[in-house]
């Protein structure tokens, strides 16, 4: 078993990569795994994701490639997306290594470490760092042109930059009955219920990534979109 994915967490990524297999080949396999072990290895513990976090950050992705059978410019989407996904991640893992407090990006009021929507200058050069290996990769296994890299690039930041401010302002939060500790989930770690406090209850952290992959896509894509539109 993979120390970085939980029994289902191993069935989705299984799933996740016969779609992106299915519709951007060997090109995309060799960066999905760039992501996947940079991440995994960026995560103290290496972690153990779940299904719900393997679609979180896979799922913009592995569309983007099933659409790339039909039209090869989604291939900058699938790139973008992933770009996206390892900015966040990579911004996670670097920044709470960081010796400052986080601020809100919203605020630049400090916050708790590990509080949604906190950032810290070490976490953030992470995120662009996540984002500009990913594009370049992208350009050197032959996804991108070099042009091309520097849009994926940027929709990693753009879906990092996202990323921080649905945290910091829509995500849901939710109050523990038993403990009194506001958290992410609808169920507390001590085990109690938590009850909506704030945000949107529906906009979980998975959602949240998702968005992120989103943007990074749209952005990643932006030749074929400004192309497409006449504007370049």
């Amino acid at each position: 078993m993979p120390p970085w994915l939980s029994p289902a967490g191993v069935a989705a990524a299984a799933a996740l990569g016969a779609a992106v297999a299915a519709g951007a080949g060997w090109r995309g396999l060799a960066l999905l795994a760039v992501f996947f072990v940079t991440a995994s290895a960026l995560t103290r513990g290496g972690g153990r994701r779940t299904p719900a976090q393997v679609l979180a950050n896979g799922g913009v992705a592995a569309a983007a490639a099933l659409l790339a059978r039909l039209d090869a410019r989604f291939l900058l989407a699938f790139a973008g997306a992933l770009a996206a996904a390892a900015a966040d991640t990579w911004s996670t893992e670097v920044g709470a290594r960081s010796s400052a407090q986080p601020r809100l990006v919203t605020t630049g009021r400090p916050v708790p470490p590990g509080t949604s929507g906190g950032v810290t200058w070490l976490g953030t050069l992470g995120g662009v760092g996540g984002a500009a290996l990913l594009a370049l990769c992208a350009s050197f296994i032959g996804l991108a042109t070099l042009p091309e890299a520097a849009w994926i690039a940027a929709g990693g930041v753009a879906g990092g930059v996202a990323d921080s401010l649905l945290g910091a302002t829509l995500q849901g939060r939710f109050r523990c009955a038993r403990c009194g500790v506001v958290g992410e989930a609808a169920r507390c770690a001590c085990g109690g219920p938590a009850a909506p406090a704030s945000g949107l209850s529906w906009l979980t952290n998975g959602a949240v990534n998702g968005a992120c992959t989103l943007v990074g896509a749209v952005v990643g894509a932006a030749p074929v979109i400004l192309r497409a539109a006449g504007l370049a």
